[in-house]
Parts: structure tokens; sequence; C-alpha cells
């Protein structure tokens, strides 16, 4: 029997005006295509255009019911061949994952359209809650250093920053329930959106840091209309008195967000805890339906003035795509900014190449498929045994197909497979014994680093170790030496892995034995040398640098072993200390002597407000795409520059600078870093 015998034979001739769905089909697509002639020439009645609707999804409904029916009766004939299902199967594979890709991608462009927009907005909006908040610091520092002039002080203030703020509104009240006078002592600004508060509230009184946030208040003249008010309150250096500073967001500042962020803001809504009433609030969230791409809702914190609790407070945003996009380009390289063709059709023209390319990809697997359905059905078998076999555990089973194509070619590179999946198992095993000696080093690495930074009267201390690997070489560590004397030290053991975290380990055990022994910096690190040399091997090394600051003396001494320098901060004004030194462990002869010999211990005097940073070279040497360093004079004037911070501020600002100098370039070394800054206090006994 030949294979045209076996094949099924086609079933009669379909008659479909017999079946139900045929005749629905007929009178559906009679009456559709008669309505839609008429339509032509005059509208529809209201009746007439809902019949027609109604036709359309009966005509739908039938050629869908035809089309089941005539491939269940034609499904044995049209699907006994392996190659008609291996085409069919082709074109499920191609057009299903290209509908819930469409769909994902739809979805997720939503999701990152609505974030992304939203940040813009609260990016340009925070920005002015900064500048707000730096008013009102800024003039209540001078208003502290002249009290009597507290009116002319705001006044000349509002009148500076009148230009970027037009309706800037500032005021000097007291502290509520004081014994000064009642009502605002000082105001400037037409205070368009209300008037002055008479006091500044307990809640805001009993922090030392002010307030900076959003208030709402009933538009001026709007009844169901809600405004936003930027408002920050600063004090005094005595605080007796507080600085208040009000920018209403009115229709300028509005245009100004909107020139910067790109996003236009809409409505305002907001509950009754942001200190509105009810009755003023307007339609709720729900009821303004955010459009596809083009709209979108910003959430922001609000806080009720009078009892400083928080609530959060929406607002609509007009940010279409188009907008958002070229203010997210403008951030861009120069190169891609400035291209001839503009950001916006770059990519559009990208879009548009990679349809083309995903058609004719398609295209092409399609009649690729085809064709390849004819050599693969008698190989099917074959592998389908094989990986059975080497499902159950047979590495020593062979597929035999001596086609000279790519199935060959697969069951060759499947029997090669089949004699190395030993090997492989074989590598895991090594691999996963690597992992857990590097989990190990890991455990050990934090164990030896302090969970916290101590406290210390008089002292505020920030730290941070950031290793470029899983394992880095980077330690640091705080020493208690008395009430008020603090060691303080930073280290870089060389190499990466288990051999540095043993290393740390046995350097952070010889500093806790000779930290309380030895009150000099420069002879501690000669005996950790002594005792070090003879223990680390010919490849491996430690820098480090150990200062002791004594709070009662006001004094600052450190020794460096070829470590990196040490940088103060003192009024403003930024010292880096390079005090002589080599590193530690070198195993040469009369290295131990030359050590000796060239170690220096520096001695200085420091006051409160003083800053000193102590940092390894994974900061300093952070390296960008262009191969320049970060260095140390640059980082001794980012600290000099943010040396009013606290420690964990200045830390952040370094950090972010190093960031934003490295850019995508991959990190390199360990970053460690110790932030100390005297307090006003650490000068009292």
């Amino acid at each position: 029997m030949t294979e045209a015998d076996s094949l099924p034979q086609p079933p009669p001739p379909f008659e479909f005006l017999r079946t139900l769905s045929g005749r629905l089909l007929v009178l559906s697509g009679s009456a559709l295509a008669g309505l839609v002639v008429v339509r032509l020439f005059t509208p529809l009645p209201d009746f007439v255009e809902v019949f027609r609707k109604v036709v359309s999804v009966a005509f739908v409904i039938a050629i869908g019911w035809l089309a089941g029916l005539a491939l269940a009766r034609n499904r044995r004939w049209l699907l006994w061949r392996v190659r008609r299902k291996l085409i069919l199967s082709y074109v499920f594979l191609g057009f299903v994952p290209v509908v819930l890709v469409g769909l994902f991608a739809l979805a997720g462009g939503v999701v990152l359209y609505t974030n992304i927009a939203a940040f813009v907005f609260r990016e340009g909006f925070d920005d002015v809650i900064d500048d707000v908040a730096q008013i009102a610091e800024s003039t209540a520092g001078e208003v502290g250093r002249a009290a009597a002039a507290g009116a002319a002080v705001i006044e000349r203030v509002r009148l500076n920053r009148a230009a970027e703020y037009a309706s800037v509104s500032l005021a000097l009240v007291p502290r509520a329930g004081g014994a000064g006078p009642a009502g605002p002592i000082a105001r400037a600004g037409a205070w368009s959106h209300g008037e002055p508060p008479a006091a500044a509230p307990t809640w805001v009184g009993a922090t030392a840091a002010g307030f900076r946030g959003v208030l709402v208040v009933p538009a001026p003249g709007q009844a169901e209309e809600l405004l936003l008010v930027i408002r920050a309150v600063a004090a005094t250096p005595d605080r007796r008195l507080f600085v208040v500073a009000d920018v209403p967001v009115d229709t300028a500042l509005v245009a100004a967000l909107d020139d910067r962020t790109r996003t236009h803001m809409g409505d305002v809504s907001a509950p009754a805890d942001c200190g509105v009433p009810v009755a003023q609030a307007p339609r709720p969230v729900a009821a303004r339906r955010a459009t596809l791409f083009s709209r979108t809702v910003a959430f922001m914190d609000c806080t009720n003035w009078t009892s400083g609790k928080s609530a959060r407070v929406s607002v609509s945003l007009d940010a279409p795509l188009s907008r958002v996009y070229s203010r997210v380009a403008a951030a861009q390289s120069a190169q891609f900014a400035t291209s001839r063709t503009g950001g916006w059709d770059i990519f559009l023209w990208l879009l548009l190449l990679l349809g083309i390319l995903f058609l004719v990809v398609q295209g092409a697997a399609l009649v690729f498929g085809a064709w390849l359905a004819r050599s693969i059905t008698s190989a099917v078998h074959e592998l389908f045994v094989g990986t059975e076999r080497v499902r159950q555990g047979d590495f020593a089973h062979r597929i035999r197909i001596d086609s000279r194509d790519q199935l060959g070619d697969l069951a060759a590179s499947f029997n090669r497979m089949s004699a190395s999946i030993e090997h492989l198992l074989h590598v895991q095993r090594e691999k996963q014994r690597l992992d857990d000696e590097l989990r190990i080093a890991r455990d050990i690495q934090k164990s030896l680093l302090p969970v916290d930074p101590p406290r210390v009267p008089g002292l505020a201390i920030a730290d941070l170790c950031e290793p470029a690997r899983e394992v880095g070489g980077d330690y640091y560590d705080f020493f208690d030496l008395g009430p008020r004397r603090l060691g303080v030290l930073v280290a870089d053991v060389s190499g990466k892995g288990t051999s540095a975290a043993l290393y740390m380990a046995e350097l952070k055990g010889l500093m806790l034995a000779l930290s309380h022994e030895e009150p000099s910096p420069r002879r501690l690190l000669v005996d950790v040398n002594r005792r070090l040399a003879g223990q680390l091997d010919n490849r491996s090394f430690v820098t480090m640098i150990y200062a002791v600051i004594d709070l009662d003396a006001g004094t600052l001494t450190c020794a460096r072993a070829g470590h990196t320098p040490l940088i103060t901060v003192s009024g403003g004004r930024s010292e880096v200390l390079v005090p002589n030194g080599m590193i530690i462990g070198l195993r040469l002869p009369g290295a131990t002597e030359r050590f000796e010999a060239l170690l220096e211990e520096h001695t200085r005097a420091i006051r409160p407000g003083d800053v000193v940073v102590l940092y390894t070279d994974g900061i300093t040497e952070a390296m960008n795409a262009d191969g320049d360093l970060f260095s140390d004079q640059t980082l001794a004037e980012t600290v000099a520059s943010h040396h009013t911070l606290d420690p964990a501020g200045i830390r952040e600002r370094v950090l972010r600078d190093v960031r934003a100098f490295v850019g995508d370039a991959e990190p390199h070394d360990d970053m460690t870093m110790v932030v100390l800054k005297l307090t006003p206090d650490a000068g009292a006994a």
C-alpha cells in the first residue's frame, strides 16, 4: 500500500445553506449590505443604527461558526500529514507570542509612562520646594543677625527673589504660645492666597529642621477649586522667631513648571486631612480618567498646617508622550540631542525599522519552516527516543541519523552533549564549591565591619563601604580609646576573595589588641607591620591610615602606611594631609627598618565644625569612560563645598558626585569612606 492509498479521503461537499449558521450568514450579510448602501446616502435613525450593529455582530458570529464547522469536518484530512501540523504550529508560535508581547509592551509602556511623567513632574516640583526652603533658611539666618531689621530683611529677600517667583510672600512670626505679640511681626509680598499665619505651630517649633512641604487652600474667588501652596518655615538661630516663605502654585508657576518638566499641572484633589473643608474639595480622582499616554495623575504629600498631619493630594497632569520624551531626551548626550533628525524622529525611524525587520523574520521563518518540515518527520522519533534515554540517565546512548543536513548536525551535537554532561556536572559542582567559599568570605567580611558607627558625644560619624565584587579588600573600624577619645582605621588589603577576608580578620585582631595598649598611631603601625610582615604571602600587602581623635585635647593624630591621604576641612577650607609612610607587609631585606624610618606621625588641632574624611583609593581613583580619575583634590573640594551638612549628607553628596563622574563605567575597586564632624558640643569638657 502506497502513501497515497493510506491518505484519508476528503469529506463530501459541505452544504452550508442547510445549516443554521449558513442561513444566519446569508440573512445577516444581505441585511448588512442593504443598510450600508442606505447609509451612504442618508443618515440612519437611532433605532436602525442599533439594528445595524446587531446585524454586524450576527454576521461575525456566523462567519466564525461556519469556519469552526468546516475545520471540524476536514480536520483529519487537513492535519493528517505531520508537515501540515508543523506549518500550522509555526503560524501559532509566531502569531500568539507577537500578540502577547504587544500587549505586554503596551501595559509596560503605560506603567513606564505613568511613572516617568510623575517622576519628571515631581523632580521639577521638588526643586521649587528646595528653592523655597533655601529662601526661608537664608532669610532666617539674616534675621538672626539683625533681628531689629526683620521687616527690611524679608522685604529685601522678596524683592531679590521676585524675578524668579513673582508671587513669593514672606512673614516673620513668633512661636505659638510664646510671650511675643499676636500675629505676624512683619510681612512682605501680596499674600494673595490667604493671610499669613499668626504664629508658628507647636509642631513646627518642636523641630530644629523647620518645615518644607505643600499646603492646600481654597483658590481665591473659586470656591470649588483648590490651590497648592509651597511653604517653608525656618527658625532664627535663637529659635525665638520663624520665617515663613510661601509660593502659591499659580498660573505663572504652573507655566514655569511646564517649561521645566514639559508636564502641565491640572486639577488638584485633596482629602479633608489636608485642612480643606470637604465641601470645597473638587470631584474625586476616580472621576478623572487618565488618557492613555496623554494624561495621568501624580501624588504628593500635603500637610495640615494646624495639626501637622500629612495626607496625599493628587494632581492631574497633562503630559503627552511626545513632550515627556523630549524632556527625558534632553538629558541624553549632546551627540544624541543635537542630531540632525532629532531624538524623537530617530526613535520613530528605529521603531519602523524594527517592525520591518520583525515582519521579514516572521515571513522567512514561516517559509523556512515549511521547507524544513519535509526533513523533520523522519528524524523526530529518533530524537525523541534519544532525549528519553538521556532523561533516564543513559548518557552512553547515541542517536543515529545519517542525513547530511541540520538534523544530522543536531544528532552529532546531541551525541557530543551526552558525552560532555558528566563534565558539565563536575564543573557545576566545582562552581558550587567556589560559590560556597565566596559566601563564607562575604560572611566573614560582614562580621568584621562595624554594624553601626559608635556614638561619641561631640562627634558625628557616617560610614560607607561598597565592594566592587562580592567580596572586597577594604576594611574600616572604630576603637573606643576612652570617654572622649576615638580611634579610626581605614585599610585596604591587596587582592579579593577569601584571602583578603582572612587577612582582614587577622588585622582586626591585631588592632583590637594593640589599640588600647599603644596610644601613638605611629608606634601602633610599626608594631602591626612587625607582626604582619611574617604572616602575609609575597603577593599580599596592606595599606592603612590610623587616626586618633581626642575631643578633650582638641587634637587629631594620624599616621599613614602607604594609604590614601586624609582630608580635613576647617572653616570651609580643605587640606589634604599626606604624612610619609610605606605599605605594610613587604617581605624584603631591611623593609621593617625602612618602614619605621619613613613612617611619620602628624598632629593638628581640631575644633567644632571641622570635618575629617578617611577613605580608600576606590573613591579617588574612580575612573570614567575616558580614563580620567576622580582625584584627591576633587574629593577635597566636594567635602569643602558641603562641609555645613551632617556627615551623612556629606557622604551622600560625595557618593553622588563619584557616580555622576563614573557614569556607566564599571567600578574597578571597593569604595570605603568614613566622615567625621565635630559637633558644637565637641569642646565641652
